[in-house]
């Protein structure tokens, strides 16, 4: 029985897990939970993982959450030598600090906005959107060195970094024009992974729904 992932499809966490599994070739088998209907705080789940979030992987009756904890899972049990975590401490110091980066820095606005559009019934505000831009794109920015996150080839910082960046793309409220550098890096990552439309088909599906219903809203809930 193959690992059971329980995610939700617009999650840049559950996506960044299931980029490691595709990438490291491990069959998974994922769980989409229902947030508006709470299956995420089912006791059935909640034994799962007591703090109600995802990604959890469930894997022969070993749980692990956390979506860089999974992900080095996944790495050492079935890929220990991957090119996604080079063999130097350097290199691996570096992408361990990308992951903490994103976690404890950036993830946090990320959630923030992302609640905002799809809780909020309006339109973000100029300065939301600017917000977005400065704590959560540019954020991303700084963690990018050269033609990849680390070195000259694909690591996990990337498929972080990418899994987070395709979701921010996708909302409509990133103002590329002013990054063309990240755009490039997106579109260089994006040859490597040809299979990235097919884990966030949903999530693109879903957001932009959420886009067009939110061109029909105003920014503010009083607004005429």
């Amino acid at each position: 029985m193959p690992p059971k992932l329980y995610s939700i499809p617009t999650s840049p966490t559950c996506g960044f897990v299931r980029l490691v599994a595709k990438e490291l070739n491990v069959k998974i088998c994922v769980k989409n939970l229902n947030f508006s209907r709470k299956e995420h705080l089912s006791r059935d789940y909640m034994q799962l993982n007591p703090f109600g979030k995802v990604p959890t992987l469930e894997d022969r009756g070993f749980v692990v959450h956390e979506s860089t904890a999974i992900a080095y899972y996944l790495l050492r049990k079935y890929a220990p030598k991957s090119q996604l975590y080079p063999d130097c401490p350097r290199k691996r110091a570096r992408i361990d600090q990308i992951l903490a980066t994103v976690a404890s820095t950036i993830r946090p606005h990320f959630v923030e906005f992302s609640r905002k559009l799809f809780c909020d019934d309006r339109k973000p505000t100029d300065e939301e959107k600017a917000s977005f831009n400065r704590t959560v794109v540019q954020g991303l920015v700084h963690l990018i060195e050269g033609p990849f996150a680390v070195g000259d080839s694909l690591t996990l910082a990337d498929l972080c970094i990418v899994a987070n960046l395709t979701i921010a793309f996708i909302n409509g409220f990133v103002e590329i024009d002013n990054y063309t550098a990240l755009e490039a890096y997106y579109d260089r990552v994006l040859e490597e992974l040809p299979y990235l439309t097919e884990i966030f088909g949903e999530a693109i599906g879903v957001l932009l729904q959420r886009r067009s219903e939110l061109l029909d809203l105003p920014v503010s809930p009083t607004s005429e």
